[in-house]
């Protein structure tokens, strides 16, 4: 009797295919239980679906597009202060739980979170506590406040080259100047070399654009990271194919390779730069440190100038929403900008500027709601801990949302209202304690000095030379979606009526 090359597969399929199955369902039927009945955290409250699977998370924050945090906030009020919301996660909700995660130096960073950075050799992407505390402290007296006050020219001239550009438009999207400027200040302040991101007409800089549109991508390479490989080995032109708007993060790569390998080549170089640098810095034999190599220096470079520019740019975009779409507090920012500042065509110092009550109320309140990053950052506690009274088993991944403090209304009442008033009372001192949009403890940001100078000096001087109106239609509510960062809905479009104290700069419009 013979047999077909078809049966003999078909005989083949039959014998296999039963087991295999089998197999798969035991395996998964055998996850499923230890992780809902055996695992160390089986007795955390939170969904089913979230203790077996990590992509619970995955569909609200990519296929439900940022939705996550909205997710949290309802979990938080169905099951308690701490939520299960992954097979080996767990949120917290208390302000105080914040302080007690990203205080304690003995909580490393997830890799499995921050590899979707590409910026394995950047002190932001250090999981290490040691590594990234050596190579913050290269770093950190070049975001000094002494240095920022030393080099608040070059963040000032920033300021007045975004009033120059922003005098000659009718209309605008004032969050992509912000963005703009945010831009200019960090490449200047880093560099000592201009971006030109304030010489496009309407402030659509490629690269700020690219920025925002990675907070989307990060969110999708955190659950599938081949993908950050596969983006990362395409050619620049293949890049431009499929989507335009990215192609300025292999040209930025390629700006800062071109850079960085000019300076190892010919050390000498540095010599010739207006003012220190952060290669001044991280190439600083007496830092005691291994020297760096390209691509540390490279990573260092791209990851100060993307954390430089969106938080900034979206806390301006939210203090200047609120003060134009609510005339008390416009006039009231005015008034007191006016009783200090009579002449406009004066520059007014920093440290000036950073004693008057109600600019800071508003620069306060623009942070708030802003958040800064929205997305949990994850720590691991990486032995049996403590948090606030909870006790949490070892190798637990431990986060909670920036977003969590900023909106609790036993810190904040009327959480989700503009009040800068709400700093001018005796107690600003604790509420400032609990703006944590800079993170907190040693991983925080590194650049918040020079963060607080751009807002003091942009807000300050936009709202006493500028008079800007919403445009008619524009929504009273600034929406956004918790991606890694506040995605917004609807650009903050703005009428330019008029600018006073205009200074003039040579022009590179594009």
């Amino acid at each position: 009797m013979s047999f077909s090359l078809l049966e003999t597969q078909t005989a083949y399929s039959n014998f296999l295919y039963p087991p295999l199955v089998a197999g798969v369902c035991f395996i998964g039927a055998y996850v499923a239980f230890s992780r809902l009945w055996f695992h160390p955290l089986a007795h955390f409250p939170g969904p089913t679906l979230a203790a077996l699977t990590d992509y619970y998370v995955m569909y609200y924050d990519v296929i439900k597009g940022g939705e996550m945090l909205d997710q949290l906030n309802i979990l938080h009020k169905r099951y308690g202060p701490v939520v299960r919301f992954g097979p080996n996660q767990l949120h917290f909700s208390d302000p105080a739980a914040y302080d007690a995660i990203y205080r304690d130096p003995r909580f490393p960073k997830d890799p499995n979170f921050y590899e979707s950075f590409n910026a394995k050799e950047a002190s932001f992407g250090f999981t290490s506590i040691r590594a990234a505390k050596e190579r913050r402290e290269i770093l950190r007296s070049f975001f000094s406040r002494k240095q920022v006050l030393k080099l608040e020219k070059v963040t000032q001239r920033a300021v007045d080259q975004f009033l120059e550009s922003l005098a000659q438009k009718s209309e605008v999207s004032l969050h992509a100047g912000f963005m703009c400027v945010a831009m200019e200040v960090i490449t200047t302040y880093c560099f000592s070399q201009t971006s030109n991101a304030l010489s496009y007409p309407a402030f659509e800089y490629p690269l700020t654009i690219a920025i925002q549109q990675v907070n989307y991508t990060c969110c999708i390479v955190r659950y599938f990271p081949f993908l950050l490989h596969a983006f990362l080995a395409l050619p620049s032109w293949l890049v431009g194919v499929l989507s335009p708007t990215m192609l300025a993060l292999p040209t930025f790569r390629g700006t800062l390779d071109r850079q960085v390998t000019e300076i190892l080549a010919d050390p000498s170089v540095l010599e010739q730069t207006e003012h220190e640098i952060i290669y001044h810095h991280l190439l600083n034999p007496e830092s005691g440190v291994v020297p760096l190599g390209k691509t540390s220096l490279q990573e260092e470079a791209a990851i100060l100038v993307g954390a430089g520019t969106e938080t900034v740019g979206n806390a301006c975009a939210m203090a200047a929403f609120h003060v134009l779409a609510n005339e008390d507090i416009r006039r009231r920012l005015k008034g007191e900008l006016e009783g200090v500042w009579p002449d406009s065509e004066a520059d007014m110092p920093l440290e000036r500027l950073e004693k008057l009550p109600y600019l800071t109320g508003v620069i306060y309140e623009g942070l708030r709601l802003s958040h800064g990053l929205v997305t949990p950052l994850p720590r691991i506690a990486v032995d049996d801990c403590e948090i606030n009274g909870v006790q949490v088993p070892k190798n637990t991944v431990i986060s909670m949302s920036q977003t969590i403090v900023h909106y609790n209304p036993d810190v904040f009442p009327e959480p989700r209202v503009f009040k800068p008033e709400r700093w001018l009372g005796k107690d600003s001192s604790d509420l400032a304690g609990h703006i944590v949009a800079f993170s907190k403890g040693q991983r925080s940001c590194l650049g918040i000095n020079l963060a607080w100078a751009e807002l003091y000096l942009i807000l300050g001087n936009l709202f006493r030379k500028a008079n800007l109106a919403l445009v008619d239609g524009s929504s009273r509510e600034l929406k956004w979606k918790a991606l890694l960062s506040p995605r917004y809905d609807n650009a903050i479009r703005v009428k330019v009526i008029n600018i006073e104290g205009v200074k003039h700069f040579p022009s590179h419009e594009k």
